[in-house]
């Protein structure tokens, strides 16, 4: 009999690991949370940043993975800012992308995900030379449309009455009246006007020097959310993204892809 007793506690610890074992496997077979869907305004196609529908961009897939490591699916609806803002108002999105700070009523903003940085943009061999706003007003001058109610008073005061100042609502207009030397500045954020030099075709010459002047600040942008919960935890799911590699691998992804 003192022979069994020990086999028996055998067989006992070796049927305790073996439940413990399952128990173990059933845990990491078990399907993760399911995302809570959120429906949020992306704006429309304004490469790098926004590709439009299915084709992604760098702010989308920021915003897009920062809401997913904080429990949430980004349901993109692609709309013009101010359309996404009168739904957001009225409650049939919970947040929109590319919030400009002060923009956005009474919603709850996100810390800022992304700064665009605007300039004016000359070909080197013209010689421009900008020491501030007011000598805008020495050049022709192509920006994108609405800039005059974008980058700020300053600018808006030196483009005032300018004779030969106008706005494009395609961008890729500027990028071919520079190239072609029918206007001498063109106003715009540095990483579109990038980005779309490379859909010019030839004879448009694209690999002329140019020259970027640093008129204006970064502009920082933020996400609005209905829910101040679900901000804190899209603020939360960025802090994880920038830490884990995330976020500069979708900021690498689209910045070599933009080299000559």
């Amino acid at each position: 009999m003192a022979a069994i007793a020990p086999q028996r506690r055998r067989r006992q610890i070796q049927a305790l690991i073996a439940a413990a074992s399952l128990m173990a496997a059933s845990v990491f077979a078990a399907p993760a949370t399911p995302l809570i869907d959120l429906q949020i305004g992306v704006g429309l196609t304004k490469p790098p940043y926004i590709l439009g529908p299915g084709a992604g961009g760098m702010e989308y897939e920021i915003a897009d993975k920062a809401l997913e490591a904080a429990g949430y699916r980004m349901v993109a609806q692609h709309l013009p800012p101010a359309r996404a803002l009168a739904l957001l108002r009225v409650r049939r999105l919970d947040g929109m992308l590319s919030v400009a700070e002060g923009i956005g009523g009474e919603n709850y903003f996100s810390e800022p995900y992304l700064h665009y940085q605007n300039a004016a943009i000359s070909l080197r061999s013209r010689g421009i030379r900008l020491r501030g706003m007011d000598d805008l007003r020495l050049y022709s001058v192509a920006a994108f449309q609405n800039a005059s109610l974008i980058l700020g008073d300053e600018f808006r005061s030196a483009i005032a009455r300018h004779p030969d100042y106008k706005e494009y609502p395609q961008q890729l207009t500027q990028n071919k009246l520079l190239f072609t030397g029918r206007v001498d500045v063109v106003i715009g954020d540095r990483l579109i006007f990038r980005y779309l030099s490379r859909q010019l075709e030839s004879p448009i010459n694209v690999q002329q020097a140019l020259t970027y002047h640093p008129l204006f600040p970064p502009s920082p942008r933020m996400a609005a959310f209905r829910d101040p919960v679900v901000r804190n935890a899209f603020n939360a799911g960025l802090k994880t993204i920038r830490h884990n590699g995330t976020y500069g691998a979708i900021l690498k992804k689209y910045q070599d892809y933009m080299q000559p």
